[in-house]
């Protein structure tokens, strides 16, 4: 294992474990504060579909902020894994989809159909100024967003799960939002416009 790969290992576990730690007062008031950002950010944007996340060990829970943003005239779409090295393919959601644990437990629409998403909110366990996502460690975001239909990414994830670096690698696909519940950091060519 290189040493950008154990410092990664490192860092996940660590925030990970913080991430599940963190459920005291002040994670509603975070989360609330944070997906009242992601809604001013979601304003400017023209309605369309949005893939999302089943949350899992700890992280943001954006299901009923979906269930709102879909009565405001967006589709959902959570992710499903077809292939283990390539991109996540996205199903068509809905309060009323039929739901079943795949891959890792983590439910899936069963009766819709693949979508394209023309945003996605992507979990944070880590995050860098530069952009980068320390996510779970399957690459499954950066493969996604390598592909020339690319949708635009928004990383959610709180303030104090900020690192000085990821340690970025050529594989590694900078987002083009993270939001906190401190602040909506745009990437640097956003910024620019």
């Amino acid at each position: 294992m290189t040493s950008w790969q154990q410092f990664r290992v490192v860092q996940r576990q660590r925030l990970i474990d913080e991430r599940l730690a963190f459920s005291d007062g002040l994670r509603p008031l975070h989360q609330q504060a944070l997906l009242k950002q992601l809604q001013a950010l979601l304003d400017d944007l023209p309605t369309g579909i949005i893939g999302f996340y089943w949350p899992v060990r700890g992280e943001i829970d954006c299901r009923d902020f979906v269930c709102n943003l879909i009565k405001q005239g967006w589709q959902a779409a959570l992710p499903k894994i077809i292939d283990r090295q390539g991109p996540l393919q996205f199903r068509q959601w809905g309060p009323e989809s039929i739901m079943e644990a795949e891959v890792w437990q983590i439910p899936v629409p069963q009766n819709t159909g693949s979508v394209q998403p023309d945003v996605i909110l992507v979990p944070l366990v880590g995050f860098d100024q530069q952009m980068h996502r320390l996510g779970n460690g399957g690459g499954f975001y950066d493969r996604t967003l390598a592909s020339p239909s690319r949708p635009l990414s928004i990383g959610i994830g709180f303030e104090w799960m900020l690192l000085d670096s990821i340690q970025p690698q050529d594989h590694d696909i900078p987002m083009d939002w993270i939001v906190t519940e401190a602040t909506i950091r745009p990437q640097q060519k956003q910024a620019n416009k």
